[in-house]
């Protein structure tokens, strides 16, 4: 079976398995980032439909993310989503966690990236903190990578049945690149590029980011568990 070329039963619109004519592997996505979300919606590859698993009217339960890991987080987001989704939808959710990762800051931002300036803090407080803490650095100094983490469970069980993960690596600007994307999207330039994310088109970002390139291998990592 090539990539992607999945013949699971779609789902219907209640996320239960349904005898609608098109093929293919349907994944709830559990997340309240609508950010990440569009990128998923996006990177999703033939054989492969993203369906929102909460809304603005029932949205995703609040989780405190206490891993001290990326895959402890995206796993404790997966957990907490399936069962707020049990007994309503069927099927696989995955969920993500992601964040930057310095070297020269002994690994911070890391896996709280989304709260490196405090608990509420936006994503211009976190950049604005990030520059500073990294004021004087250069050359080898600057270097970064982006990292994501997804986990995909069985939400009728809670069982684990994929994870993935995925880097870009790159560097730290010396200042604010583009008002583009999110997180630290205008500070983050990637290898072999001299514009940062938050310049990049979107389609242009969604093909080399740590994202995109966790999601393809969990839906890899699908592939082959459902094709055994």
């Amino acid at each position: 079976m090539g990539l992607f070329a999945l013949s699971f039963a779609a789902m219907d619109s209640q996320g239960r398995p349904g005898m609608a004519e098109e093929k293919g592997l349907v994944l709830l996505l559990g997340t309240g980032n609508t950010h990440k979300a569009e990128e998923f919606y996006e990177m999703a590859p033939p054989g492969v439909r993203v369906v929102a698993a909460f809304s603005r009217e029932s949205p995703p339960p609040g989780i405190e993310e206490t891993g001290d890991t990326f895959f402890a987080n995206a796993f404790l987001k997966a957990q907490a989503f399936g069962r707020a989704l049990r007994g309503k939808r069927m099927g696989l959710l995955f969920a993500d966690d992601s964040g930057l990762v310095v070297p020269a800051l002994s690994g911070a931002p890391g896996v709280r990236s989304a709260r490196y300036a405090g608990e509420e803090a936006t994503d211009l407080k976190n950049r604005e903190l990030l520059l500073k803490n990294m004021k004087g650095l250069s050359g080898p100094d600057r270097q970064a990578d982006f990292v994501c983490v997804l986990v995909a469970i069985d939400i009728s069980t809670g069982a684990l049945r994929a994870a993935s993960s995925g880097r870009v690596s790159g560097r730290i600007a010396n200042g604010f690149m583009g008002e583009g994307g999110f997180g630290y999207d205008p500070l983050f330039i990637p290898d072999g590029y001299r514009a940062s994310f938050g310049v990049m088109a979107p389609s242009e970002k969604n093909k080399i980011s740590h994202r995109f390139r966790a999601f393809r291998q969990l839906c890899l990592g699908l592939e082959d568990a459902w094709a055994g």
